[in-house]
């Protein structure tokens, strides 16, 4: 950000301290965005982005920012965003993530036909452009040579053409591969093509459904699912979890920062053996297997089904006896249990980017005696915190979390207590 003549000045893939030579390509009363031409003279936190997209890709903006750098403009994003909410708070240092390249284990990607082939990666910044895109410093080698096995597969395929998006998936053992191909037209004599395509390249499974309908599959092969850990060496549970996750379902896309998260929300929360935990928006299990071993009960709300799913699969194969399941959405589910005169020592909400709005008005009246909240929208966790603090909750921890290196994106949690 900069300033010409009052007028703050957006500079895209600019890093603080640079002197740039820069073009104004978008002008508002108040501000202007703007794209860098030059670089006059670096900033001391510049480094090369050692990608040849990084010009017009919007998948890592911050590539050129050192990683020390992206760590404090994001605590100070966080500092900024949740300021009303820190008086009485204590406000802990970013846990910086490890690694910071290479980290991701699934990526989304665009597919548009071109000629007699189809263009496949991730949209250009500001568009829905895609970047033809062979190679990203946010996967690892391994996952790089099977993203250009399956591209190349893919550009052969005249199926390919009907595609909208595949989204490659790889479990934490670093070997097992899924698909899911997400179709803008076409029907299940493409969809059966992709599923056999990916069965030649080797991929452990694969399924096909339409671009809006992800429930409607036309066409599946082998187990489109992949597998992660939860060891509870790392995560303090006590034992030890291998969980399940379809390729429809949300997981975190760091493996290693995730099992760090866990370990923190168990420590945060210090479930009892007598407690009750609601973990809302529970997706397959992730934080509610840990807690569970830590706890009496917990109840677990999930609105996806495919997560739902993989959630009662992972409690059975866990033997993990004192979780209830319970699909729907979390503001009716949560409303039923306040009706039902259900209690909770504690809540644990992780919600999608919208974050929890609905949900908040009925757990406040279920008044749990504390809430540890975990976001990665820092505009919808300040919303929601503000209205928790006008039901009578205040946060006492707050911390930022380096879960999306090299984007803006940061992780937020913070432990909210009924006054």
């Amino acid at each position: 950000m900069g300033r010409h003549e009052g007028k703050v000045v957006f500079v895209s893939k600019a890093v603080p301290g640079d002197k740039l030579l820069a073009k104004v390509t978008r002008g508002k009363a108040s501000y202007a965005e703007a794209t860098s031409v030059s670089v006059l003279r670096p900033s001391p936190d510049r480094v090369e982005p050692r990608c040849k997209f990084f010009s017009h890709c919007g998948g890592c903006p911050w590539l050129a920012a050192a990683h020390p750098r992206q760590l404090r403009e994001k605590e100070t994003l966080v500092a900024q965003a949740l300021r009303h909410h820190l008086e009485g708070a204590e406000l802990l240092p970013i846990v910086g993530a490890e690694p910071f390249l290479g980290y991701r284990h699934r990526g989304e990607f665009h597919v548009r036909p071109t000629g007699d082939s189809v263009k496949i990666g991730f949209f250009q910044e500001g568009s829905h452009r895609v970047v033809n895109l062979d190679l990203c410093l946010l996967f690892d080698r391994a996952y790089n040579l099977r993203y250009q096995a399956l591209r190349a597969a893919l550009k052969r395929e005249p199926a390919a053409r009907a595609l909208e998006q595949v989204t490659l998936d790889r479990a934490d053992d670093g070997e097992t591969y899924a698909l899911h191909f997400r179709l803008h037209h076409g029907g299940p004599r493409e969809a059966v093509r992709l599923c056999e395509a990916a069965d030649g390249l080797g991929f452990a499974g694969a399924l096909a459904t339409p671009a809006g309908d992800d429930g409607r599959v036309m066409a599946s092969s082998g187990r489109p699912w992949t597998t992660y850990a939860l060891p509870g060496g790392e995560t303090g549970a006590g034992r030890d979890f291998l969980l399940r996750a379809d390729v429809r379902s949300f997981t975190q896309a760091h493996y290693a920062m995730n099992r760090r998260l866990v370990r923190a929300v168990l420590d945060w929360l210090a479930p009892a053996q007598s407690e009750r935990v609601l973990d809302l928006y529970a997706g397959g299990g992730n934080f509610t297997l840990p807690l569970a071993a830590r706890c009496n009960e917990v109840v677990a709300v999930e609105g996806s089904p495919f997560a739902s799913e993989d959630a009662r699969e992972n409690a059975r194969s866990a033997s993990a006896r004192n979780v209830r399941h319970v699909f729907g959405e979390a503001a009716t589910e949560t409303a039923g249990l306040l009706a039902r005169g259900a209690r909770f020592d504690a809540v644990l909400l992780d919600p999608p980017r919208s974050g929890a709005k609905e949900a908040l008005g009925p757990l406040s009246r279920l008044s749990p005696p504390r809430i540890l909240y975990v976001s990665c929208n820092l505009p919808a966790l300040e919303r929601d915190l503000t209205f928790l603090r006008d039901h009578g909750y205040r946060a006492v921890r707050i911390q930022p979390w380096d879960l999306f290196p090299q984007t803006y994106g940061v992780e937020t949690m913070a432990l909210l207590r009924k006054e």
